[in-house]
C-alpha cells in the first residue's frame, strides 16, 4: 500500500511543534540515555561531527549577532529544544530543523548536541524544514518568498495549501512569491532591510527596469517612505522619468522666490523643475477635496 506523503508530512509537523513545548522535559530524558546513538526516534545526543547543514533549508543568511546571542542563552540555560535531524548515511546525519540552534553550539565549541532522530525521505524532510522556518517568520522576504516558490515548484503544492500550512493569507503568498521577478539590485537591499516589502511591491509596479532602479537609487539616498515612494512612482509612471525634487541650490533666488510664492498663494506643496529649455511645476495634494481647493484658488471653475 502506497504510503500518504502528506499524512507523514502531517505528523512530522506536529512533531516539531511538540517540541517547543516539551523540549526540555527531552533534554532532561536524554541525559539519562547510556548508548546515545541506540536510541534512534527518540531524543539523543549526537557528536557534532556526525551532523552537517541541509543544504535546500528556506534560510540562507544567518546574522552572527544573533547566533551569538542565542549561544550565550544555550550556555546560561541549556538547549531546551532538541534540534531534528535524519540519517543519511552510517553515523551521519542531516538537520531537518534547528540549524540556528546548532551553529550557536559549534560556536560554545561543544562536541555533541541534543537531537532528535527523525526517519523520512528526503523530499518529506526538505518540506518540513521549509514549512517550520516559513511558520517561524524569522526569515527576511527573499528568503520567504524562495521557499514558496520551492514548494511550489519543486514539491507541487499550490499557493493554497502553501498558505494553509504555513497560516498566511493565499494573497499574501501570492505577493511574496513576485517579489522574485525583482532585479537581485533590489532584492539585495530587501535581504539586508534598507528597503520593504511595501517598497519592493511598488517596485514590481513599474513596467521598465531601468525607472525601477532609478527609483531605487531615490528610495535609498532620499531615505524616501511609503507614501513618498508611491508619489514618485505615480510621477515616473507619467513623465517616464524620476523627478528629483528640486533643492534651493539648484535654483536661482528668483525662481525659489517664484516657488514659495505659488505655493503661498495655492496653499500646497509645489515643487519647480527648471531646465535650460523647459521645466515643470509640480503641485502636491491629498485627496479629491484637497485638489478641488486647489482649482479653485487658480481661479478655475
Amino acid at each position: 500500500m502506497p504510503i500518504n506523503r502528506k499524512l507523514r508530512l502531517g505528523r512530522g509537523l506536529d512533531g516539531l511543534m511538540a517540541d517547543g513545548v516539551s523540549g526540555q522535559r527531552e533534554e532532561e530524558k536524554a541525559s539519562a540515555v547510556s548508548d546515545e546513538r541506540e536510541d534512534l526516534g527518540g531524543v539523543c545526543e549526537l557528536p557534532i561531527e556526525c551532523i552537517i547543514p541541509n543544504e535546500k533549508q528556506a534560510r540562507k543568511d544567518f546574522n552572527m549577532a544573533a547566533i551569538r546571542e542565542l549561544a550565550h542563552s544555550i550556555q546560561r540555560e541549556g538547549l531546551l529544544q532538541p534540534i531534528v535531524v535524519r540519517p543519511i548515511a552510517e553515523g551521519q546525519f542531516s538537520i531537518v530543523a534547528g540549524e540556528r540552534r546548532f551553529r550557536a553550539v559549534q560556536l560554545l565549541g561543544k562536541e555533541k548536541i541534543l537531537a532528535r532522530i527523525v526517519y523520512s525521505d528526503e523530499r518529506d524532510c526538505v518540506i518540513i524544514s521549509l514549512i517550520e522556518n516559513l511558520q517561524r517568520e524569522s526569515l527576511n522576504p527573499v528568503e520567504e518568498a524562495a521557499g514558496f516558490v520551492q514548494l511550489a515548484d519543486e514539491y507541487g503544492f499550490t499557493q493554497e495549501q502553501i498558505a494553509q500550512r504555513v497560516g498566511k493569507a493565499r494573497t499574501t503568498i501570492a505577493n511574496s512569491m513576485r517579489l522574485l521577478n525583482l532585479e537581485e539590485e533590489i532584492l539585495s537591499p530587501l535581504k539586508l532591510g534598507r528597503i520593504t516589502v511595501g517598497h519592493a511591491k511598488i517596485l514590481l509596479g513599474i513596467d521598465n527596469p531601468s525607472i525601477r532602479l532609478q527609483l531605487l537609487e531615490k528610495i535609498l539616498t532620499g531615505d524616501l517612505n511609503i507614501r513618498q515612494t508611491e508619489r514618485q512612482a505615480n510621477i515616473l509612471k507619467s513623465s517616464g522619468s524620476v523627478v528629483m525634487p528640486s533643492t534651493p541650490r539648484e535654483l536661482s533666488e528668483s525662481l525659489i522666490k517664484i516657488e514659495k510664492q505659488i505655493a503661498q498663494q495655492l496653499a500646497a506643496n509645489v515643487s519647480l523643475q527648471h531646465g535650460s529649455t523647459h521645466g515643470k511645476i509640480i503641485i502636491e495634494y491629498r485627496g479629491e477635496q484637497e485638489l478641488l481647493r486647489i482649482i479653485q484658488s487658480m481661479g478655475i471653475e
